[in-house]
């Protein structure tokens, strides 16, 4: 699923493709920390209380999701409201907010001033609209009830191996977000917060000297292509993706002042990618996505590229020692929702392999994720 634009003047968009990008060892020295604090606090509480705030990760996420749906955070950003102004804003009831905003904070997401109204706090910044790395739509899409019933589905998928959203409701995930404007909303503003924060990463980490020309595939409106671009002013980009996205994507690079230098070209990378690139770029697309169609995928890159070319895949990192549940996570969403997986370096080597590709170098991203180049052979 590609990400929207958000109305952005050329100011902001600039001041997040331009962002300084963390040191990879700082952020993930940051996140090993935080999984030992978090043991660390689980080896000294009785063993139920630990368990119990796992299993009951489901009242999480629906809290989570109806903070995301109201819009809570927006609506503490000019300052504390008691839980009967919120519920009034929201069309809500005052009672069951009050206690629902007494649940959130109780998890860590807002705080309650002395005086009883509530406030935002560090953790509740990931949920404004529109905040860089925000999650708020993530928040909101993974609360809607197709997907809650797609997860609830587990117990059945360890026994037969069957993808949980599609044995489900019959359909694939992919074609629900199509036929509901709302969700897809939400799960392409989420997409578009977390491309904003890795996109300059990934135009830092890679040599772009000797390239002449990327090619971003189902890259959305452009914003991994646009960091790529301001980074390195020599570079044009062809961005390749629906019709739709790609009528989307034209005020979102002009605002990031390259639409001058980016051809765009509609059509499906599970027909056919453009040739004319010198080096490709497909972000998070493989693990959203099963075996065979990987191949596709990967076959048709190959197809357009000349021996020597490079296709860059900025995608989760798969390693042992898992220093943050997001990839896990996200492999588990792959299995009940998307119908995907997350894929190791050596899987994806192999898959490479099998493709007329062949790995070279892994450069790690600030967090979870890292760019894997496959060259053409």
């Amino acid at each position: 699923m590609s990400e929207p634009v958000r109305p952005m003047s050329p100011a902001d968009v600039a001041r997040r493709l331009d962002s300084p990008v963390p040191p990879v060892f700082i952020v993930n020295a940051a996140l090993r920390l935080r999984r030992l604090l978090l043991r660390a606090a689980d080896a000294v509480v009785p063993a139920y209380l630990a368990v119990y705030d796992r299993f009951m990760g489901a009242a999480h996420t629906m809290l989570v999701h109806s903070a995301a749906r109201l819009r809570i955070a927006d609506l503490l950003l000019e300052g504390p409201l008691t839980g009967a102004e919120l519920a009034a804003r929201t069309g809500s009831d005052s009672d069951v907010m009050e206690r629902t905003m007494l649940a959130l904070v109780s998890i860590g997401l807002f705080r309650r001033e002395r005086d009883g109204r509530f406030a935002n706090n560090g953790v509740s910044k990931g949920l404004r609209t529109g905040a860089t790395g925000g999650v708020r739509g993530f928040a909101e899409f993974f609360g809607h009830e197709p997907v809650m019933r797609a997860w609830a589905r587990l117990p059945q998928t360890l026994q037969d191996g069957k993808k949980g959203f599609q044995e489900v409701h019959g359909r694939h995930a992919w074609d629900w977000l199509a036929s509901d404007v709302g969700v897809q909303a939400a799960f392409a503003e989420g997409m578009s917060s977390m491309t904003e924060v890795v996109a300059p990463a990934i135009a830092a980490s890679y040599p772009f000297q000797d390239v002449k020309t990327v090619c971003d595939v189902g890259g959305g409106v452009g914003i991994v292509l646009a960091a790529v671009l301001r980074k390195h002013p020599h570079l044009r980009g062809i961005l390749f993706d629906s019709e739709s996205m790609l009528g989307q994507a034209k005020d979102y690079l002009e605002a990031a002042g390259i639409a001058d230098r980016v051809e765009l070209v509609p059509g499906s990378f599970f027909e056919s990618v453009p040739r004319g690139a010198d080096c490709y770029i497909i972000k998070t697309v493989l693990h959203n996505w099963e075996d065979p169609e990987v191949y596709t995928i990967l076959r048709n890159c190959r197809a357009a590229m000349e021996p020597g070319q490079r296709l860059l895949v900025p995608d989760f990192l798969v390693v042992p020692d898992a220093f943050s549940t997001l990839v896990p996570f996200m492999d588990m969403a792959g299995l009940m929702i998307y119908s995907g997986r997350e894929r190791s370096p050596e899987r994806l080597a192999a898959m490479f392999a099998e493709t007329g590709l062949k790995m070279g170098r892994i450069a790690p991203l600030p967090g979870v994720q890292a760019v894997f180049e496959a060259i053409a052979v």
